[in-house]
């Protein structure tokens, strides 16, 4: 499924901070209804350096999540080429750190702060990327910026009451095709 965020009353430049918080609202409250008990969140970094006026002490990506305030026990760290079809000459070779905020809505939703402030003027902002996994109901959540973001599953029946409580925020563009699905 694939959700609308922060675009449809709020213009990024002119209007930045109310289309943020629509957008963080809306992921926010979508993550509270798909992630009940199982959350692993899924960070990745390519070695983009923070933002030096946003983080002068900090030099990676994951520093920069936990001087926000992100704290949860990491599970996991290996590396990984998270976009094989880039058109650059050579996918960047990503580290992938995965973390357990089943219990714990402040680091899930500090998590989808810096997936919505990537590309906007709103501060912290840290450089990473992110995704949301249940693994015992083989669900992903993936806000790709303040613009969108996308839910799959290994079978539609796991999304239909998502797709039903959320019927306004879906995208239009693939409205079609998700109704084919549900």
């Amino acid at each position: 499924m694939r959700f609308e965020l922060g675009g449809e009353a709020f213009d990024n430049t002119s209007q930045p901070v109310p289309r943020f918080l629509q957008a963080l609202h809306r992921s926010s409250t979508i993550a509270d209804a798909v992630f009940r008990e199982n959350c692993v969140a899924l960070v990745a970094w390519n070695g983009r350096e923070p933002n030096a006026l946003d983080y002068p002490e900090v030099k990676n990506g994951f520093d920069a999540l936990a001087a926000t305030g992100f704290d949860a026990p990491q599970t996991g760290e290996w590396k990984s080429i998270l976009y094989p079809e880039s058109d650059d000459d050579e996918p960047y070779v990503w580290t992938v750190r995965s973390y357990d905020i089943s219990a714990n809505k402040a680091a899930r939703d500090t998590i989808l702060w810096h997936a919505i402030a990537d590309e906007m003027p709103v501060y912290p902002s840290a450089p990473v990327v992110t995704f949301l996994i249940d693994p015992v109901h083989a669900i992903m959540l993936h806000v790709y910026d303040d613009r969108g973001m996308d839910i799959m599953a290994d079978a539609a029946a796991r999304l239909r009451d998502t797709y039903t409580a959320f019927d306004g925020w879906l995208l239009d563009y693939d409205r079609n095709r998700m109704a084919n699905l549900f």
